[in-house]
């Protein structure tokens, strides 16, 4: 399974200083993630980081302010045909939004699609043996992500999860979305899923509507629909 690192444009963000959130973490319990940065560049609007392999050597709890090392963590994930761990990594930042009603520009949501399709097409890594049962040309395996975006740097919960649903689906994977306890949003998403898979819209119907709701709220803030609700009572059904 692919996993998303909410990652800043300087991959590993603040893991050497004072920072401690969902990638520093996984830079923190993963250590070889670390020498990544003395080789990766800023990354560029159309660029993600891939990485294959990465063991883990740390257990923890906590998150930021509450975080603490538990102890040395016994890394049971198969090795593949190269002596690898089989986790594959993806690192893409989100952009960092000043004020909530920004994002919903239209050009700024494009960059996040192109950036989330991006990462979410890497390539999976090699089979486990030689036998020819799967490989990178027959499939792509599902990708676990959750609220990329959000929190610190100010994406809207339910635009960034409609965005990343539209890249998997383009992408042509599946997706296990960790809702990290926000459970209306959870609830919301099963509902816009069945709601999608019911409709049987295409990712280009979904960014239709995305359009009529962001022209709508740059000439309105008084809408008072969350962009699933808009979505939902207003794309076309078959």
């Amino acid at each position: 399974m692919l996993q998303v690192d909410f990652a800043n444009k300087f991959v590993g963000g603040g893991v050497l200083s004072g920072g401690c959130v969902q990638e520093e973490i996984r830079f923190l319990i993963c250590p070889e993630l670390i020498a990544s940065r003395l080789f990766t560049e800023q990354l560029a609007d159309n660029e993600c980081l891939i990485v294959t392999g990465a063991e883990r050597y740390n257990d923890y709890e906590g998150y930021s302010s509450t975080f603490r090392w538990k102890g040395d963590h016994n890394d049971k994930t198969p090795i593949d045909a190269w002596g690898r761990r089989c986790t594959q990594i993806v690192a893409i930042d989100a952009l960092t939004f000043p004020s909530y009603p920004s994002q919903f520009r239209p050009g700024l949501i494009r960059r996040e699609l192109n950036k989330s399709y991006c990462g979410l097409l890497a390539p999976p890594p090699p089979p486990l043996s030689d036998s020819g049962e799967a490989t990178a040309a027959s499939w792509l395996p599902a990708v676990a992500t959750g609220n990329w975006g959000c929190g610190a740097f100010g994406g809207d919960l339910r635009l960034k999860a409609l965005i990343q649903l539209m890249s998997a689906a383009e992408a042509s994977r599946d997706v296990l979305y960790l809702t990290f306890g926000e459970k209306q949003l959870c609830r919301e998403l099963a509902a816009f899923c069945l709601f999608l898979t019911q409709s049987q819209l295409t990712v280009g119907d979904v960014w239709k509507s995305i359009q009529t709701y962001t022209d709508i709220r740059s000439k309105s803030a008084r809408i008072t629909e969350n962009i699933l609700e808009f979505l939902m009572s207003t794309c076309p059904k078959i």
